[in-house]
């Protein structure tokens, strides 16, 4: 696992999924996300982080349907995952384990046996941190940093770009400008998620 650094080292981390077919159509285009919020965000930052996340992979030709799960939750929340469903998760952070970055915004699993996606976290004590040292919306940057993270999952891999959305840092300077370019998908990230099959 690598960490996604802003600010200074702020960021997002990583993962993977399955094996990549070369010139695959997209096998499908509705893309469920069940979300875990153990870090109690509020209703109005969520609808916006949710919101902000959905628009963003939108260019990737997917419109996502949310999962609201919680701890008392049952009927889908508590089944396998199914093909076209992915898995985030809001917490706090605890402490770093030795070697992880203790600025990193979240992290995603991927199975090395299988190569298939499992689990996409986000850490929202330090979203919100990096909100409050740039004076950026949290929201906003909690969507970001969640369409970041299924970013990774979609792709299949833990490379980060080297502009857009999926590049390793967010700086104050890039939050404070907030153009378009840096919060999107690069062509050929986009390409990529079109081309994979789940």
């Amino acid at each position: 696992m690598r960490g996604f650094w802003g600010l200074v080292a702020v960021g997002v981390t990583l993962a993977a999924g399955n094996v990549a077919i070369e010139g695959a159509e997209l096998a499908w285009s509705a893309l469920s996300v069940r979300v875990y919020d153990n870090a109690d965000v509020s209703k109005a930052a969520m609808r916006s982080a949710l919101d902000v996340a959905a628009q963003t992979l939108r260019p990737a030709d997917l419109e996502v349907t949310w999962l609201s799960c919680s701890t008392s939750s049952g009927g889908r929340c508590t089944v396998p995952l199914r093909r076209g469903e992915l898995m985030v998760r809001l917490v706090r952070s605890q402490r770093a384990a030795p070697g992880e970055d203790e600025q990193s915004l979240g992290t995603a699993l991927v199975d090395p046996a299988t190569g298939m996606d499992v689990l996409a976290t986000v850490f929202v004590d330090r979203v919100e941190q990096l909100a409050r040292r740039s004076d950026g919306d949290f929201g906003i940057l909690l969507g970001r940093a969640m369409a970041h993270e299924i970013g990774h999952l979609l792709m299949g891999h833990a490379a980060h770009a080297g502009a857009g959305l999926m590049r390793p840092r967010w700086t104050r300077a890039e939050i404070t400008r907030n153009a378009t370019a840096d919060w999107g998908f690069s062509a050929p990230d986009l390409r990529q998620i079109r081309s994979r099959r789940f």
